[in-house]
């Protein structure tokens, strides 16, 4: 019986210890100009500037003042760059790098590939954000959803995924739309 329970409890500590779950935040671009020619070069508004703001405020709060954003990564356009400046100007973060497969006609698949060798090769990582755009943020949503559950985002809109970076996959934690 006293092996049994050791055993067990042995089993329990092990699981415990080789789960690794972080926070992938998923967030959209803050309002926009109106389409341009060149997509690429739409900024923000000042609406979308605040939009981004207040969304780092909340996400300072949900996380802890204390919490950094361990990753960042930003898709190459200028309102997720905007968007993103605006974020990190309330809420710490580490590292942050543009990334052209988290842009609107990215592949879910293989910006999944490269978050999990960013995580695999940063192995203390707890927080990790992407800043994209409609539709990229939703199919990556249901790529990294266990369940494969994905939804529409309102601009800047955070997406909070407790991510098991063992199994590769999470749940929505928390969803935060602005007002």
């Amino acid at each position: 019986m006293f092996f049994a329970i050791l055993v067990r409890t042995s089993l329990n500590v092990r699981n415990t210890i080789s789960a690794r779950n972080m926070k992938l935040i998923i967030m959209r671009h803050g309002e926009a100009e109106t389409f341009r020619v060149q997509d690429k070069r739409r900024n923000l508004t000042g609406h979308g500037e605040k939009q981004a703001v207040d969304a780092g405020r909340w996400l300072v709060g949900y996380l802890g003042a204390n919490t950094p954003i361990d990753i960042a990564l930003i898709s190459s356009y200028a309102r997720a760059q905007q968007t993103f400046q605006q974020l990190s100007s309330e809420v710490k973060v580490i590292s942050s790098q543009v990334c052209e497969d988290v842009i609107p006609e990215g592949d879910p698949k293989v910006a999944h590939d490269f978050v999990k060798a960013l995580i695999e090769d940063s192995p203390s990582s707890n927080v990790m954000l992407i800043v994209s755009h409609m539709p990229f943020v939703s199919y990556f949503l249901e790529e990294v959803h266990k369940d494969k559950q994905t939804m529409l985002f309102d601009t800047s809109s955070l997406v909070i995924v407790e991510y098991d970076a063992e199994r590769g996959d999470g749940v929505i934690e928390n969803i935060y739309h602005p007002e």
